[in-house]
């Protein structure tokens, strides 16, 4: 697996490409003279001389710091090599401007890099006309030099311009991967909240009815024990159903929590407005007085919104039962032509100071999950719930279930 390239590697790699481009332009200077160059004598004599030497150390010295100061750079290295061409000497046979203007190309936008690779070619341009007006760059030698070093400042550019779009294209991918993994980590965070959720709505539902009903069953069974053990028979059997209905319940949640995706389905169908009538018996064998009504025609639904019937039946005759002890409750279901209306209330029997009180009143304000849970299942489908006391006394749930599909 290839390893990415340090910042100090780099560094490194300048460092000798710099001493690699100062070492050619000084054996191109010291040559000149030996070829019938420009200069007059060998050696750094001459100031012509000294001047490309002091020229190209500066211009090589800057490279390996291109990277961290890319236009400084550029400015030093083309004011270096344009002073050379002003002089009339051999801007050096090595494409040194190379580096810094694609460098350049890579660190910066297109137009702000393009801007400086056309500052580059005008100040090569000025400099040779220059040269050529002070009488010092009149050899076509040199003319040929500048133009080349030109189109190799316009190819470096290409080079590094088109890295630069690369890379961008290359980070844009990873962008978009990453947003693409946190949108399905938040999906799949909302999906098990949901689920949590939905569950916690199942348990509630089934402990809170069962464990109400045989609290009740279990205390009046004690109580009439000795005085009436046929009532005290008919509480125990009571609690008994109650107790195997919520097992089968319980069981056929677990059994959809642990049951794998290739997992053969549990056979137990959820409990739906087929079931009410269940329900209600044991409501009434837990002494509380219901009647059941529906109203309109009866039109086929989902499972899921059959089940959300039941459960907001299950739970409001639940605070009825813990709330307003030995009550009157009433639960009207109204099929309409857009959605089912479940209705359920009751009288009260707790008093304090002569008035009737709500469910949850004898207990405390504190708020209650089986409210949240029916509000969340209405707010499934689209609907709503409304809990609270009637003027008249006692306490009201009206639920609307619109009928279509499950919101998201």
């Amino acid at each position: 697996m290839l390893q990415r390239v340090t910042s100090r590697q780099w560094f490194s790699i300048d460092v000798g490409l710099a001493l690699l481009f100062f070492l050619v332009g000084l054996v191109t200077i010291l040559g000149q003279g030996r070829h019938g160059g420009a200069f007059r004598n060998n050696g750094l004599n001459d100031p012509h001389r000294v001047a490309l030497f002091v020229a190209l150390c500066v211009a090589s010295l800057s490279l390996p710091a291109r990277r961290y100061y890319p236009l400084p750079v550029l400015a030093v290295v083309t004011c270096a090599l344009a002073a050379v061409v002003v002089t009339g000497q051999n801007i050096a046979e090595t494409p040194i401007i190379a580096l810094p203007v694609y460098i350049v190309a890579t660190q910066y936008e297109r137009r702000g890099s393009l801007f400086a690779l056309g500052v580059v070619v005008v100040a090569f341009l000025i400099a040779l006309g220059i040269g050529e007006a002070l009488g010092y760059a009149s050899s076509s030698v040199i003319a040929d030099q500048v133009w080349s070093n030109v189109i190799v400042a316009v190819a470096a550019w290409f080079v590094g311009d088109s890295v630069r779009s690369r890379r961008a294209y290359v980070s844009g991918l990873s962008l978009q991967a990453e947003e693409r993994q946190r949108r399905e980590l938040d999906l799949a965070q909302r999906s098990v909240a949901e689920e949590r959720l939905q569950i916690a709505r199942e348990l509630h539902d089934i402990v809170a009815h069962s464990l109400s009903v045989i609290a009740i069953q279990s205390g009046v069974g004690g109580h009439v024990l000795d005085m009436q053990p046929e009532e005290a028979r008919k509480a125990l059997a009571a609690v008994e159903s109650t107790s195997r209905s919520a097992l089968e319940e319980l069981r056929r949640v677990l059994e959809v929590l642990r049951r794998d995706d290739a997992g053969e389905p549990s056979l137990l169908p959820s409990p739906g407005l087929a079931d009410v009538d269940r329900l209600l018996d044991q409501c009434r064998a837990a002494g509380l007085a219901v009647t059941y009504q529906i109203h309109g025609q009866t039109t086929p639904v989902s499972p899921s919104l059959d089940l959300s019937v039941y459960r907001i039946v299950q739970e409001a005759l639940t605070n009825v039962t813990k709330h307003a002890g030995t009550a009157q409750a009433t639960v009207d279901i109204t099929f309409g032509e857009e959605a089912v209306v479940i209705r359920v209330t009751d009288r009260g029997a707790l008093h304090r100071n002569g008035h009737v009180l709500a469910p949850g009143q004898g207990e405390g304000t504190k708020a209650h999950h089986g409210i949240i849970g029916m509000r969340e299942r209405a707010a499934m489908f689209g609907g709503s719930v409304n809990a609270g006391p009637r003027p008249e006394g006692g306490f009201e749930v009206l639920a609307r279930l619109p009928f279509g599909a499950v919101s998201s």
